[in-house]
């Protein structure tokens, strides 16, 4: 695969709660929560004695009224906890995460359910990276949970890295579920030629490689460059492997974000397919 060395994303995502919760009181430090999913009280009794001293919870409410929705700073309940409350639509809330971050170092930012700041965002990858800056400018770790919605799902799996490998098995299901229902075409060649797109990314000797360059690099491929493309154009939309720029020409595949262990996990996935 050349001199390219891979990117890390910043953040985690994790199948269950108990990994969302467990990390939280891991990373101590100041916890700031965007709460969907759960509620307030739910979030703060699953977090147990061992919670952290500052916590700040943000709490999204379909219903809430104008008058009562609160800003970053949040409202003192006591202990160490703060409450803020947020009325949907919430296409951005990373300057209400942000504030209540002012003034401390480290810990951790946790988002239960991101399926509504996906339904809410105007561009959902925008909206991610927000989160990713909030976290890394307060140098906390960043824990999101992965939504039940398997194109939700799929969105954040691009942005994230599985925290067990428990959760990757999980993310590769619901991605492959989502690429066969969205895309059959590359669900087809990827099914069929996973091993071989892998072979070809492992094998050529470029950091940002076109299919055909990615071809040339294998010994007797069953693909061709046409194929063996939708086949990386699978693993791209399955967070695996990313393109490098916008170009009107073929894409050129960014092998700094090629994950190999994402790949695996994608081929034990489509291996346990049964139909």
């Amino acid at each position: 695969m050349g001199d390219s060395e891979r990117v890390p994303r910043p953040g985690c995502v994790h199948a269950d709660d108990d990994g969302l919760r467990s990390a939280a009181v891991a990373a101590g430090g100041t916890h700031v929560a965007l709460l969907y999913a759960s509620t307030v009280d739910e979030w703060h009794r699953s977090l147990g004695p061992a919670a952290p001293d500052t916590c700040h919870f943000v709490s999204v409410d379909d219903a809430v009224r104008s008058a009562t929705a609160t800003n970053g700073t949040g409202r003192a309940v006591g202990g160490g906890m703060y409450v803020s409350v947020l009325e949907r639509p919430v296409a951005d809330p990373s300057p209400v995460l942000a504030d209540a971050f002012e003034g401390t170092s480290g810990g951790s930012l946790v988002v239960d359910d991101l399926s509504v700041l996906l339904r809410d965002a105007d561009d959902a990858a925008t909206a991610l990276e927000r989160l990713q800056t909030v976290a890394t400018d307060a140098s906390a770790e960043l824990h999101v949970g992965l939504p039940d919605d398997a194109e939700a799902a799929t969105t954040v799996a691009r942005h994230f890295t599985p925290v067990d490998d428990a959760t990757a098995r999980v993310v590769a299901s619901e991605g492959l579920s989502y690429l066969r229902e969205a895309d059959p075409t590359n669900f087809g060649y990827l099914r069929r030629h996973w091993e071989e797109a892998r072979a070809g990314l492992e094998a050529v000797e470029m950091t940002y490689p076109q299919a055909k360059q990615v071809h040339a690099a294998l010994r007797e491929p069953e693909t061709t460059p046409r194929t063996l493309g939708a086949a990386l154009g699978g693993l791209v939309e399955l967070g695996a492997l990313d393109v490098w720029g916008d170009t009107v020409a073929a894409n050129r595949y960014d092998l700094t974000a090629y994950d190999p262990e994402r790949v695996a996990a994608i081929g034990d996935a489509i291996d346990s397919l049964d139909d």
